[in-house]
């Protein structure tokens, strides 16, 4: 079950709760469900933002000389991905036998690509 279920499940709990009105033993259910799926959620969630804040940065290629226009280039990749930082691993792709570097990112079952700047930035 995922993030958004887990959040689904707790609302329609919370709202029968709501609905049961003096059935208490219905309340007290209603009520440990809810929690449990809330608890699921917040777990879940602070396992994603650990793994996020301890995601490693793309590092400069040895191609590249200069560090700021590097980061410049990842950055403006990113923005146009609309990922995060913590996203994305570097790739390189051969196109017309010229090799460019992207970032690919899992998004659910597809994997994306943004393309970043050509390998040799001559």
């Amino acid at each position: 079950m995922g993030d958004r279920d887990h959040a689904i499940e707790a609302l329609e709990h919370l709202r029968a709760i709501q609905a049961a009105e003096s059935d208490k033993s219905v309340i007290k259910q209603h009520r440990r469900d809810a929690i449990q799926h809330v608890e699921t959620l917040v777990a879940e969630l602070e396992r994603s933002t650990r793994e996020e804040s301890s995601a490693e940065a793309v590092e400069r290629p040895d191609d590249w000389d200069d560090d700021e226009e590097w980061e410049d280039k990842l950055e403006s990749a990113r923005e146009k991905a609309g990922i995060s930082a913590s996203k994305g691993t570097l790739t390189t792709k051969t196109i017309n036998g010229r090799e460019y570097y992207y970032l690919q990112w899992r998004d659910g079952d597809k994997v994306k690509s943004q393309y970043v700047a050509p390998v040799d930035p001559a």
